[in-house]
């Protein structure tokens, strides 16, 4: 290879990664489709510009880079498809894919064959590469302007799988047109189709099995993904050329119908490569554009791609829509909006590429120049009219009222309950514990099994109609991520998190979003005192009766307002939560089969009695652990508090409440304590570590039991453990009482 042509490669392919991505950043950062600066820099950049990429000096590989690029990036739209979209239109998007198609088709070679007069196998070839609209200009675009949700799905759907279905049409008519068969071209065709489905179905399944057993380690899941669908594209170009594309699109649509929780990054990987991919094509192929092509087209061109914005497009909304309810706003919507994108570029070159080869055409960039008018004009002329024209159809989304709740315990979901039935408001709890997400939904909840931190999950439904979030996870630093990550979309005031007391007292500390509830222990542990019936949730609708604390959450029956920092008027409220914790934080500790008679030498062999005991009714307590550090306290100080007993406690993270055992030894176990007697009665407090204040609070009480005589008395002079039970909880009602 000449060392100057090695120069010129190196410097279009570098030219092309680099511009690609400067260029779709400084597009999103000034908020305009990406495809116009792309193909303002691939022609600027190009032989007709400054000439630092010059396409034709990569001479074959060009196809290869384009194919390859073209099967990834329509991978990653397969793996965006969701399922429920589709279900909510699918008669049209059938006819779509069907009716549309071959109305795009046809109403698009019967202009060319009229306004240039082409031969009729040309004019199929030439219209068959419109036939897509593309997901790489359509997504972008739905993310922007945000229309309602049966839009969003339709246009989605139709932007992702035309476009295999549009690869299909123009290989097809190349075929014909290159002076192949009807018989041949049709057989070649059908191959296509089944080669590219099988190997589409078993690449999908493979690579979601591979990834659901296990067999790729974690830091490779994102490689092998990319690995596995060049794979699928290989193979299927084995059986067939051009089959590659049906093949990974289908791949990608298998694997993402798992909803494997590793597809989340997977998504954001193959994102990522795609943003490369598209930039690097784009420059490439509008690099090999020259002005002399378009001056060729003339005015003829301008009116051939009018007729292809404003009379074709239209007719085919127009019957494939025929009688399916779609009111005429939504009609002059979907008419207005199909821009042509990267696919459609890309076929458009390769076969300009191919009839360039082939002395018989006449005007063999005819496609080229064709296609890339129509791209032009329809990214331009569309993408900068939808948003303005979905407001005067008032088509755009509502603004979003939801709530979505991260955490979908038992506190999230009587939260989720009190806004959706006090105010009417869309509800989505999100959670990873799928135990949670069951619950949820038997509780007639909306509940999704998805990781929140996934900007990339806004695109569901259930989400897109949330406009506020309340994130109650036990992790303090990931709710602030999560505030972090959502407060880019939501509006400020929006974005809630739980955070302790302790957390808030660290001034210097930025966080996002707000703070609420704040010195309410783990919501987690909420939620456990919500199960056990240590606390509730008082329900004051349309009262102003006094109540100590303020509330957790208020509605006034269009909106809720959580720990609200304005103190609002109860009264005008609608209903209003206050969460009532219980003061029996010990009687709620202990349970009869906690409460033993044992006679031991020292401490440590009662303490081996008592967890043995405890095991029995949570078998999954780390007991030597436990033991280990008991032994080592008491080595340190005394847990006696004198008057016969002692309190050893300890915190234990795998304990989902608190436990407390109590041991009668009426000979005495010898505790060094400061009155110099022996301990007959020991409580031993067992506490999850995000509970100080259950823990303490039972602590007090036991103290309390100590500083009575008559209390102590009553206790130690019971003949049997239950005896022993029934006395304690006696004492402690009467406490209750006093």
């Amino acid at each position: 290879m000449p060392p100057d042509l090695k120069h010129e490669m190196l410097l279009t392919v570098v030219t092309a990664i680099s511009a690609g991505i400067f260029l779709i950043v400084l597009a999103r950062r000034i908020n305009m489709p990406a495809i116009v600066l792309l193909l303002i820099g691939g022609i600027g950049l190009g032989p007709e510009g400054l000439g630092f990429a010059k396409p034709d000096s990569l001479g074959p590989a060009l196809s290869v880079f384009v194919s390859l690029a073209v099967g990834l990036i329509l991978f990653e739209g397969g793996l965006t498809l969701d399922l429920n979209g589709y279900r909510s239109a699918p008669v049209l998007i059938r006819r779509l894919l069907t009716v549309g198609v071959l109305t795009t088709w046809l109403a698009t070679a019967t202009a060319i064959f009229i306004i240039f007069h082409h031969d009729v196998a040309f004019s199929l070839l030439a219209a068959s590469l419109v036939i897509v609209t593309g997901p790489t200009v359509i997504l972008p675009l739905l993310r922007r302007i945000k229309v309602n949700d049966k839009l969003h799905a339709i246009l989605h759907w139709e932007a992702v799988l035309i476009d295999a279905i549009g690869v299909f049409f123009a290989i097809l008519c190349f075929e014909w047109f290159t002076r192949e068969s009807g018989n041949v071209a049709m057989t070649n065709f059908g191959v296509r189709i089944g080669s590219g489905l099988g190997m589409g179905l078993a690449g999908g399944f493979f690579i979601s099995q591979a990834i659901r057993w296990k067999i790729v380690p974690g830091d490779m899941m994102n490689v092998f993904a990319l690995a596995g669908a060049m794979l699928v594209f290989g193979l299927a170009e084995s059986i067939k050329s051009e089959a590659g594309v049906l093949a990974v699109t289908v791949a990608g649509f298998v694997a993402g119908l798992k909803q494997l929780p590793e597809l989340k990054n997977i998504r954001q990987f193959k994102a990522e490569i795609t943003d490369l991919l598209i930039g690097m094509l784009f420059i490439l192929l509008a690099a090999r554009l020259k002005f002399e092509q378009f001056n060729n087209f003339g005015a003829r061109g301008a009116v051939l791609v009018a007729i292809v914005v404003f009379a074709v497009r239209p007719l085919n909304i127009v019957v494939s829509s025929w009688k399916l309810g779609l009111n005429w706003r939504e009609k002059a919507f979907l008419a207005w909006l199909g821009p042509r994108g990267i696919v459609a570029a890309s076929m458009a070159s390769l076969v300009a590429i191919n009839l360039q080869q082939d002395p018989n055409v006449k005007d063999p960039r005819f496609v080229e120049t064709f296609t890339y008018s129509v791209i032009i004009t329809t990214v331009v002329l569309q993408g900068l009219t939808a948003g303005p024209l979905a407001y005067l159809l008032k088509l755009k989304r509502p603004v979003p009222t939801g709530w979505m709740i991260v955490g979908a315990h038992t506190l999230g979901r009587r939260v989720a309950k009190f806004i959706k039935t006090t105010a009417g408001l869309h509800v989505a709890l999100l959670d990873t514990n799928p135990r949670a997400i069951v619950e949820a939904h038997n509780e007639g909840l909306c509940a999704l099994q998805l990781d929140a931190r996934d900007r990339s999950i806004e695109e569901r439904l259930e989400i897109a109609a949330c406009g506020n979030l309340l994130a109650l996870t036990d992790n303090e630093d990931l709710n602030e991520v999560l505030c972090q990550v959502w407060g880019e979309s939501l509006a400020a005031g929006h974005v809630l998190r739980w955070s302790s007391a302790k957390r808030q007292s660290t001034p210097e500390r930025h966080a996002a979003g707000r703070a609420v509830w704040v010195g309410l222990p783990k919501p987690s542990l909420i939620s456990g005192e919500l199960l056990r019936g240590e606390a509730e949730l008082i329900s004051l609708a349309g009262t102003s009766t006094p109540y100590p604390g303020a509330p957790l959450a208020m509605s006034d029956g269009k909106k809720v307002l959580v720990d609200d920092p304005g103190q609002t008027d109860l009264s005008k409220m609608r209903d209003a939560i206050f969460l009532s914790r219980s003061a029996e934080y010990l009687s709620r500790s202990i349970f009869p089969e906690m409460v033993i008679r044992v006679s031991a030498a020292g401490s440590a062999e009662l303490f081996a009695q008592m967890l043995d005991a405890a095991i029995v009714k949570v078998p999954s307590l780390p007991r030597e652990e436990l033991l280990a550090q008991l032994i080592e306290r008491e080595k340190s100080f005394s847990t006696a508090i004198g008057n016969g007993i002692a309190v050893p406690h300890a915190y234990c993270k795998t304990l989902p409440f608190r436990l407390c055992l109590i041991a009668h030894a009426p000979a005495g176990v010898p505790f060094h304590a400061p009155d110099g007697e022996p301990a007959n009665l020991v409580f031993l407090l067992l506490s999850p570590p995000g509970d100080p204040e259950g823990h303490l609070a039972a602590m007090a009480e036991i103290a309390r039991i100590a500083g009575d005589e008559h209390a102590r008395e009553k206790l130690r002079t019971a003949p049997d453990a239950p005896e022993l039970f029934d006395r304690l909880r006696t004492v402690l009602s009467q406490y209750i009482s006093a």
